[in-house]
C-alpha cells in the first residue's frame, strides 16, 4: 500500500487516498504487533529488561500523529466512498 501510494505521488496522481490507507494499515499492523509481542512476554512483557514495553508506547506516535485512524477512516468514507462528512 505504502509503494502504490509513492508511485502515484510520484506519479502526479492524487493519492491522498492511498496514502491514508498505507498510514492506516502501518499503524495498525505495527501496534498489532507490539500488542501480540505484549502479550507473548505475559508479565514480563512490561519489564523494561525486554524493551517490549518501550515498542508499544512508541508504536502509538505514528498511529496518532499527524492524524488519528478516525479521521484517516472519515477521510475515505467521503472522499473514496462518497459517504456524508462525519465530523
Amino acid at each position: 500500500m505504502t509503494m502504490s501510494a509513492a508511485w502515484q505521488y510520484d506519479q502526479g496522481l492524487p493519492c491522498g487516498p492511498a496514502a491514508n490507507a498505507a498510514k492506516y494499515l502501518a499503524g495498525e499492523a505495527g501496534f498489532d504487533a507490539c500488542q501480540q509481542a505484549v502479550m507473548t512476554h505475559g508479565g514480563f512483557g512490561y519489564a523494561k529488561e525486554y524493551h517490549v514495553e518501550r515498542y508499544l508506547r512508541e508504536v502509538m506516535i505514528p498511529r496518532i500523529a499527524p492524524i488519528s485512524p478516525q479521521l484517516i477512516l472519515s477521510f475515505i468514507g467521503e472522499k473514496v466512498l462518497g459517504l456524508p462528512k462525519s465530523y
